[in-house]
């Protein structure tokens, strides 16, 4: 008989799968319309589709990771591909939060005006090589990824309180080398979605400013696009931060973690793949309106 926690995160598991595999699923078919229509998808909108396929992806990670700890099938499975699965989760989480700090650069690119020549050639590189610069990062986060299975220890796991599939017998070097994976693929790209955000605000302030010597009320639409922007790169940064660091914490403290508190965090992680859908959704007006007609 299942447990009432299991009971719970059984809940959680047919709430949280479906609705972030359609919505993100949404997102991308809304694009690949547009594509096979000969519509050329630019930058902004090529990286919104690869985030909905990652987080596509990301999110049948971890309902089979859910599904796998909730009813013990972990026995059947050899850790080692356990643990790639695990690697894969890890790059996957990588990979969604530059997502998110390349999505910054177009979207501050685009938005403030600066007339540095150094921007200007930046502006175009990323225009005209936005793929290269995704294939790029892909690749540069699984070379640093793969080296993880080599540096870890991996011992069975004995109780089914812990959110990721596998305990880790984490040693001081381990912890160095998992620093700089973090460090590389959370800290910088938060660093430079913080800057593109700042520089964003600082445009529309200084439109604001405008309007108040203009004796002007009304805003303008390149200001809403400006707050839009703005507000949707900052709750995809909080997001993507929240979830790296409720999954590095859970590794650090070796899953010593009350049941109540990992059921709480087992909802988080489940349901962050479905908030980055409802925030591009919900701050994309113009893919938000093409679903809507795409559906209907």
């Amino acid at each position: 008989m299942l447990s009432a926690i299991q009971i719970i995160r059984t809940i959680i598991l047919i709430i949280t799968g479906p609705c972030g595999i359609v919505l993100n699923s949404c997102i991308v078919a809304v694009h690949l319309s547009h594509w096979k229509k000969g519509v050329s998808l630019g930058d902004c909108d090529q990286i919104i589709l690869i985030m909905g396929v990652t987080s596509v992806l990301l999110q049948c990670s971890l309902t089979f990771n859910g599904i796998a700890d909730n009813f013990e099938l972990y026995g059947h499975f050899d850790k080692e591909i356990v643990f790639v699965n695990d690697m894969f989760f890890l790059f996957l989480n990588f990979f969604w939060i530059w997502l998110t700090a390349w999505l910054a650069i177009c979207y501050c690119l685009r938005l403030v005006n600066i007339s540095h020549r150094f921007f200007i050639g930046l502006k175009k590189r990323i225009s005209s090589g936005v793929s290269l610069l995704l294939l790029g990062t892909a690749v540069i986060l699984g070379v640093i990824n793969i080296p993880i299975f080599w540096t870890l220890n991996i011992k069975a796991k004995q109780n089914i309180t812990s959110t990721l599939p596998v305990d880790f017998l984490i040693s001081d070097s381990d912890i160095k080398y998992l620093s700089f994976t973090a460090a590389f693929g959370c800290c910088l790209p938060t660093l430079i979605t913080s800057l593109c955000m700042g520089l964003s605000l600082m445009s529309l302030l200084k439109h604001v400013q405008k309007m108040k010597q203009n004796h002007s009320q009304s805003w303008s639409g390149k200001m809403k696009t400006h707050a839009r922007a703005c507000m949707t790169i900052f709750l995809l940064m909080a997001l993507n931060l929240f979830f790296f660091l409720t999954i590095f914490s859970i590794i650090l403290s070796k899953f010593e973690i009350e049941n109540n508190w990992n059921t709480l965090i087992f909802c988080i992680i489940m349901a962050s793949p479905s908030g980055q859908a409802l925030i591009l959704l919900f701050g994309n007006s113009k893919l938000r309106s093409d679903l809507l007609k795409t559906c209907f």
